[in-house]
């Protein structure tokens, strides 16, 4: 009964993480994220991509971390990657809390692999414009 309840849980909080990412991007003016004055450009969806970019300058090259040797994880970068990096967390503890504590962890790492190279193979290779 207690996996059954905290799959409920994890679900709704992966709502809660695809509301929060898709409310600035598609009604910034209506919504409440449009007030806050701080950390704007972390919060403005439509533009929030570029901090992932050197001065949000993609002809700069990307934000580096560790002595310039690794990019900075875009999920750090911007809100809406944030909260999408916590959705698929949500959704993976849901479907792993019907397992016991010691098969989570290879769960998780199950399915992020999955997910990640599902995402990266259709995103960079399959679904990018040919010359």
């Amino acid at each position: 009964m207690l996996a059954i309840i905290l799959s409920f849980i994890f679900v709704a909080l992966a709502a809660v993480c695809n509301s929060i990412m898709d409310k600035p991007l598609h009604h910034w003016d209506k919504s409440i994220f449009s007030k806050i004055r701080k950390n704007k450009e972390w919060w403005y969806s439509p533009d929030s991509w570029k901090n992932k970019y050197v001065d949000r300058d993609s002809k700069k090259g990307r934000v580096k971390w560790l002595w310039g040797l690794v990019n900075k994880p875009v999920q750090l970068t911007d809100s809406w990657h944030f909260f999408k990096m916590w959705m698929i967390i949500f959704i993976c503890m849901a479907i792993s809390a019907h397992s016991n504590v010691i098969h989570w962890s290879v769960d998780w790492i199950f399915f992020g692999l999955i997910w990640n190279g599902s995402f990266s193979l259709l995103y960079n290779i399959i679904l990018k414009k040919r010359k």
